[in-house]
């Protein structure tokens, strides 16, 4: 049976398609992901606006104090509506963000095709 890496470095690139949410990074089966940096370019001419999520895929119970638990299927958006001027870039994330497997990095843009975000991905391999 073939091992995943320990740590693999990736860096993810999406134009922005859709005006609701796209999934642009899903961590794989066995891995959790830490996204180091993510930004977004505005390459048209005129201000756009960027949402950037968090989806949770799988629940997460709650602990023995009953707190911390979270439904499948469940998006937190980190960003709403943040706008970026024409050929600037901006950041939607100040630290990291946890990705655990099969959950997602999700975003849209108010005008499809107009914004381009990389991603910056440590992934790890589950033990």
């Amino acid at each position: 049976m073939a091992q995943l890496p320990l740590n693999t470095f990736k860096t993810k690139t999406a134009l922005l398609t859709a005006t609701t949410w796209q999934s642009v990074y899903t961590a794989p089966i066995g891995v959790t992901s830490i996204i180091l940096m993510a930004q977004v370019s505005n390459i048209d001419t005129a201000t756009h606006y960027v949402n950037f999520a968090h989806y949770r895929n799988r629940p997460v119970l709650a602990d023995a104090q009953g707190l911390g638990g979270q439904a499948a299927r469940t998006t937190s958006t980190l960003v709403l509506n943040f706008g970026i001027p024409a050929g600037d870039a901006g950041t939607p994330l100040t630290g990291k963000m946890i990705v655990e497997q099969l959950d997602s990095v999700q975003a849209y843009c108010d005008t499809p095709g107009t914004v381009q975000l990389v991603l910056s991905v440590l992934e790890t391999a589950n033990a």
